[in-house]
């Protein structure tokens, strides 16, 4: 059961957000009972937390603490429970160390999770260790049975903390070409006739080499024409290692000088190393190619010349940029 997360805004810190899960927290759990004897006994002692044993997360050491009563050096805390996390490696040499992080509470009768948590990274560095919820939960929600919180006298606590460091993957989309490519003309003959698929010549633009390839769909007894396309193809896609990607605009006229048809297919697709090819379609099915009426004197095997027309109109380029 996962529900819907709940925003609030705490008197004296940035917006909260509470949602519960059944899975337990990933970093950190931290078991107490006895928790009345305990919290009553940090108040007369003048200690006015719990400091949990050490955990790891993202290559850090880290602690949970818990303020039974409230961190009292914060506005707004009577009445209520507050959380903290503790860095416990101090970064030297004015480091720093940015976190996201949650708390967790189990629910023993739902045997849920409610999760609290900042909605802002927190910067951890040697002047400031210590990041925290001051209003995490209310004392009285917290003691009522009902809730599930606290049974027993006893509860359980977690944590998870998600270090945000490393370097990032910039990736860069561009444009690379600002003019289009000269009109690439290509004429297929006997096109009615043809059973075995072709490719184009190269052509291009700024050195990327493109083919068109002309794929016969056929009858393997009737030998008839069924169902030819026509394919866009990037010749060196290998290329396009390393994430890199074109997106590429191509218009494509096709001429059927049989009939005298015309036909303007216009493409956009993205081309990388696993993608080298664009189907633009069923030529026979659409636009300029469907079965046309047959003139006087003319039929369906007389040798018909097809004349597809490419021109490249832009190239975007996206690339992954590493920076040491």
């Amino acid at each position: 059961m996962c529900l819907t997360p709940k925003t609030y805004t705490s008197q004296v810190e940035n917006p909260i957000v509470q949602s519960t899960r059944d899975k337990e927290p990933s970093h950190f759990i931290f078991e107490i009972e006895s928790f009345s004897s305990l919290q009553k006994s940090i108040a007369t002692t003048g200690t006015d937390r719990i400091e949990s044993s050490e955990f790891s997360a993202g290559g850090q050491r880290w602690a949970l603490v818990i303020y039974p009563n409230g961190n009292k050096k914060q506005e707004g805390s009577n009445g209520y429970i507050s959380l903290y996390l503790k860095m416990l490696d101090k970064p030297i040499g004015g480091q720093s160390v940015y976190t996201s992080f949650k708390f967790f509470i189990f629910d023993k009768i739902r045997e849920t999770y409610t999760i609290i948590q900042d909605v802002r990274e927190r910067r951890f560095d040697a002047g400031h260790l210590e990041w925290g919820v001051v209003q995490a939960l209310s004392i009285a929600d917290f003691n009522d049975r009902n809730k599930g919180w606290l049974v027993n006298d006893s509860c359980t606590f977690g944590a998870e903390v998600y270090v945000i460091g490393g370097t990032a993957t910039t990736s860069r989309l561009s444009l690379t070409t600002t003019r289009s490519s000269y009109p690439f003309r290509w004429q297929v003959h006997d096109f009615s006739s043809r059973t075995i698929d072709v490719d184009s010549s190269a052509f291009g633009i700024e050195g990327q080499p493109w083919k068109l390839h002309l794929h016969i769909g056929t009858d393997d007894e009737a030998r008839e024409v069924r169902s030819p396309s026509l394919y866009l193809y990037l010749d060196n896609g290998t290329d396009l290692i390393g994430g890199r990607k074109v997106l590429v605009h191509c218009e494509i006229v096709i001429e059927d000088e049989l009939f005298g048809s015309k036909d303007t297919k216009s493409v956009v697709y993205w081309f990388d190393s696993d993608n080298n090819h664009c189907n633009i379609g069923n030529i026979l099915e659409e636009g300029a190619l469907i079965n046309q009426p047959q003139h006087e004197g003319q039929t369906q095997t007389q040798d018909r010349t097809v004349t597809f027309e490419a021109t490249i109109k832009k190239v975007f380029s996206c690339s992954d940029i590493f920076e040491d």
